[in-house]
């Protein structure tokens, strides 16, 4: 079992590194390329281009459906939410990879490079806002989803007709103004030869920069460099004020800001589902978060890549790898067992304690499931105490680690009990001074058996010092103050509450106002004060229960 426990936390160590590295090459590579243009050749591929945009449409579909399906089944807004930023982002990517010039449309159009940073952008509002927690509990914007999944289709078919429409009829209008100047100019006399300089070979092909996604030439095809000599085209500046009427070059600042609005919203979402996986080490955690940084990283080469180089390719990819990654964690989890409505919702951000519950190792559950059989008594009393702990760490600001910690160390902290006798455990009786200084080695016993265990080494002060008290009258090594680690204080107050509010064999249980007005008693004598306000707060105490009622420290004292 322990072997078992320590190649599990081994491979989570190696997991994180590798994930990180593979998110750190993007960039690595991006920034190489970018540095070193003789790596960065021209890749001019319409045909796969518009396979790949497509994959990735295909894959950010499927996520939406499957959480769409879950949303629907469980009335879930948030899950609708997350859904719909992904439909968002596999509708407008489809609508990318149709607007593909030499595809299924000849005449390129601005909206194609304008489709991705929207989709992206809608996507990363939805996204952002399906972690806000307690959205919607009323439901009533939930009542409007299908309103809202249509007007979204509506935009994207406004989006479609404009981008593919709009150019044709500006293209026709700019054409008939240009023959009628030539007329003007023949009949004038000047006789020019009306000859213009050469179009590129298209509105997304070679010699337009990132930027001119947007629809603005770059320098090179402004001046000629895209193709033939002079005379070849004579309809060329037609076409070019067709396109520049369709759709006129916008502000910098605008793209700009799109993109930075896009990118502050992905890195929110981003920093939020890192938080979840630093507590809870869930896998599917840990894909929606590299999808989401991969979304993100697509943003910079989009931002800075040239049209049709290796280094805008880079974008496509990671937009296809970012949704692909969060699919097959889906498919992952249903493969472990777990059915798609349980695996979606786990994509969900939820409280501390709910995702630390669904995070804890079913060795861990059997082993203190084995320990609490023995008394049924105590039977859940490490999981309230392991829920309490986590909740008063988190009320504290403590790091995700660390409220992890504490609930992993509200687990084990009773462990050792497994070594004393069911006599002892189960008796009604008072115990002996004999037994009851056994009862007391049970926090050095449970230490013992955590150390064994290199993963949940960091639990072994909160395990240990759990019965510590401030004045030095606890056990077992009689620690002082602010000897005592935080931990072990925050789980002092977590064991006494659910202890004293839990029956026991030689006595009732007291009632929660009486165990709190006892803790507060204790504040800065026994127990860390801001750890009891902390307690206090999370429970939400009634009113105090007066001092008079408040039962005297020597009958609230557990055994151990």
């Amino acid at each position: 079992m322990s072997r078992g426990l320590v190649r599990s936390g081994l491979a989570v160590h190696l997991a994180d590194t590798v994930r990180l590295a593979v998110l750190v090459l993007p960039v690595a590579v991006l920034v190489l390329l970018l540095r070193h243009p003789v790596l960065d050749p021209t890749f001019r591929r319409p045909a796969l281009h518009f396979a790949v945009v497509t994959l990735a449409a295909g894959a950010a579909a499927l996520v939406a459906g499957l959480v769409l399906l879950v949303a629907e089944r469980l009335r879930d807004m948030r899950a609708f939410l997350l859904g719909l930023g992904f439909w968002a982002i596999a509708g407008f990517f489809f609508i990318h990879g149709l607007l593909t010039p030499g595809v299924l449309f000849q005449q390129a159009s601005n909206g194609i490079g304008w489709a991705p940073l929207m989709g992206l952008a809608l996507g990363a509002v939805f996204i952002v806002l399906s972690t806000v927690r307690r959205l919607d509990e009323g439901g009533a914007v939930f009542r409007h989803r299908r309103a809202l999944v249509l007007l979204l289709a509506g935009v994207w078919t406004a989006f479609l007709l404009l981008s593919v429409a709009a150019p044709r009829f500006l293209e026709g209008h700019a054409a008939s103004l240009a023959s009628a100047r030539g007329a003007r100019a023949g009949h004038g006399g000047g006789g020019g030869s009306g000859a213009a300089a050469p179009p590129p070979a298209d509105m997304y092909g070679a010699g337009y920069a990132v930027s001119d996604e947007y629809g603005t030439p770059a320098h090179g095809a402004q001046h000629g460099e895209g193709g033939g000599g002079a005379g070849t085209d004579t309809a060329w500046p037609a076409r070019t004020a067709a396109t520049t009427a369709a759709a006129p070059p916008p502000s910098p600042w605008l793209a700009a800001g799109l993109v930075a609005g896009t990118a502050a919203l992905l890195t929110v979402a981003a920093l939020r589902y890192a938080r979840q996986y630093r507590l809870g080490r869930l896998p599917l955690h840990a894909t929606i978060l590299a999808g989401i940084v991969l979304l993100l990283e697509s943003l910079l080469s989009f931002a800075f890549a040239s049209v049709w180089r290796v280094s805008w390719w880079e974008y496509h990819l990671l937009v296809l790898l970012g949704a692909s990654l969060i699919l097959a964690g889906i498919v992952a989890d249903y493969r472990r067992g777990l059915d798609v409505t349980r695996s979606v919702t786990g994509l969900l951000l939820g409280e501390a304690v709910e995702v630390l519950e669904r995070s804890y190792s079913e060795v861990l559950t059997g082993l203190v499931a084995a320990v609490e059989a023995r008394d049924p008594y105590t039977k859940g009393h490490s999981e309230k105490v392991a829920r309490l702990a986590a909740q008063v760490g988190e009320r504290l600001g403590l790091a995700p680690e660390h409220v992890r910690t504490l609930y992993q160390a509200g687990l084990l902290h009773d462990i050792g009990k497994i070594a004393i006798p069911d006599a002892i455990l189960n008796k009604p009786d008072p115990l002996t001074a004999e037994e009851y200084a056994l009862v007391r080695t049970h926090p050095v016993r449970s230490e013992e058996m955590v150390r064994r265990l290199p993963s949940l080494r960091p639990t072994l002060a909160a395990v240990r010092w759990h019965h510590e008290r401030l004045d030095g009258s606890g056990y077992p090594d009689g620690l002082r103050g602010e000897a005592i680690p935080l931990e072990a204080r925050i789980m002092a107050v977590a064991d006494v509450f659910d202890a004293m509010t839990s029956g026991r064999s030689y006595r009732p249980a007291f009632p929660p106002g009486a165990v709190l007005a006892y803790l507060r008693s204790g504040a800065g004598r026994l127990f860390d004060p801001r750890c009891v306000d902390a307690l206090c707060a999370v429970v939400e105490a009634p009113v105090p229960v007066p001092r008079q009622a408040t039962p005297a420290p020597g009958h609230l004292q557990a055994k151990a």
